[in-house]
């Protein structure tokens, strides 16, 4: 099997569905894709079945799944999604991917903007905390307590030098 074509994902090689789902149409001319959705008033589930060779039922099969709730981006946009995530899935599970990533583009995407917020969120809080020390030894305190990543974080930094420098 060849490596599949990837783009990169801030940071990361991803190979991108329809890419896997080449690879697979030129490796398996005789597979089969099966997709089928349940949908609620509240979800949508997909549940994609591949088989490589459709002339040989034990020939190499995997299943995808994946979930959604509906929301006000409304069911049409997130059918297509869900169908793309389930097939995306079942074709890693075969081994179509740079590197057995089975997460979809939007949900590394998501993944990574999460670990950024909370990053954020973290800075945010430890700098206010710092802000809020009344003394020396209180700031000593709490910069003790910080990981290597936080101390080295350009604005937690700046954030205690500026109250060291109030406080002396």
């Amino acid at each position: 099997m060849k490596k599949t074509a990837t783009i990169d994902l801030k940071g990361k090689a991803y190979a991108q569905v329809k890419d896997r789902l080449k690879e697979f149409r030129t490796d398996c001319p005789n597979g089969l894709i099966e997709t089928t959705p349940t949908v609620s008033d509240t979800s949508i589930i997909f549940k994609a079945r591949i088989l490589k060779d459709k002339s040989d039922p034990a020939s190499a099969e995997a299943t995808g799944h994946s979930f959604a709730k509906v929301t006000e981006k409304g069911v049409e946009k997130q059918f297509e999604k869900q169908e793309t995530i389930a097939v995306g899935r079942a074709l890693s599970l075969l081994g179509y991917g740079s590197d057995g990533e089975i997460a979809s583009s939007e949900e590394m995407e998501e993944f990574l903007q999460t670990k950024q917020d909370k990053l954020a969120e973290q800075v945010f809080e430890y700098t206010e905390s710092i802000g809020n020390c009344k003394t020396k030894e209180e700031l000593q305190t709490l910069w003790s307590g910080l990981s290597g990543t936080m101390k080295n974080n350009h604005d937690i930094f700046l954030a205690k030098e500026t109250k060291k420098k109030e406080l002396a």
